[in-house]
């Protein structure tokens, strides 16, 4: 590690690599949890620009004002620079792991970034759709053909022959308190199926952050869950 840290402050210093901490903060979120007493805590790294208590902040669909900044110590700084950890306090909602988070100059200018994300988002899931051959079946045979569908997409799994009734279908519901911890959660679960001597799959039906709620409670028995 220490020579992989050299080096890169050596080709750092041989490119002229520069930031301006002057601009507008950007950077991408490294993980995102709920903290009881302050709420919403992102981990990230600023990559340009600088970041300050109190500027508007919108990383994907989420947005919020900062409250708090901490360093990896969690001790309180005035301003997060280019290429330095920081650990944000304000957000709404939790954002994902991987997003890239910038700073807006107003709140309203953080509305306007968010409702043209979600414009984005709604033509790219349009575009698919209407790419995607829908079959028109009904009953268990669309719930079963649902089933394997999404197991031989995520999973690679390919089916029994037509009669057989040996494989093991696992719908489950996913909450964890970052994303983070979500995807580890996922992936065990996963491993666990494969790994399995039984002809087991398992579906994550529905994987969220955050506290339990009655629609997660409704939705469970209804996937079967």
């Amino acid at each position: 590690l220490d020579e992989l840290i050299d080096g890169l402050g050596l080709q750092s210093e041989m490119m002229d690599l520069r930031a301006d901490d002057a601009a507008h903060g950007e950077g991408i979120v490294i993980d995102a949890r709920i903290e009881k007493g302050l709420g919403v805590v992102a981990d990230a790294i600023i990559r340009w620009g600088s970041v300050t208590k109190g500027d508007f902040v919108v990383s994907g669909m989420h947005a919020g004002r900062v409250k708090f900044l901490n360093d990896v110590g969690n001790k309180p700084i005035k301003k997060a620079r280019p290429s330095q950890p920081v650990r944000i306090v304000g957000f709404k909602s939790l954002p994902k792991a991987g997003d890239p988070v910038v700073c807006a100059a107003s709140e309203d200018e953080a509305k306007e970034l968010i409702r043209l994300r979600e414009s984005e988002l709604m033509n790219a899931e349009r575009a698919e759709f209407e790419n995607e051959v829908e079959l028109q079946v009904t009953g268990t045979a669309a719930k079963q053909g649902s089933f394997t569908q999404k197991a031989h997409e995520h999973y690679g799994y390919e089916g029994e022959e037509e009669g057989s009734n040996n494989s093991i279908w696992i719908p489950v519901v996913i909450k964890a308190d970052s994303h983070g911890t979500l995807d580890a959660v996922k992936d065990a679960l996963v491993t666990i199926g494969t790994e399995s001597k039984l002809d087991i799959v398992i579906d994550p039906v529905e994987m969220s952050t955050g506290v339990v709620t009655m629609s997660d409670v409704v939705m469970a028995p209804e996937a079967d869950a």
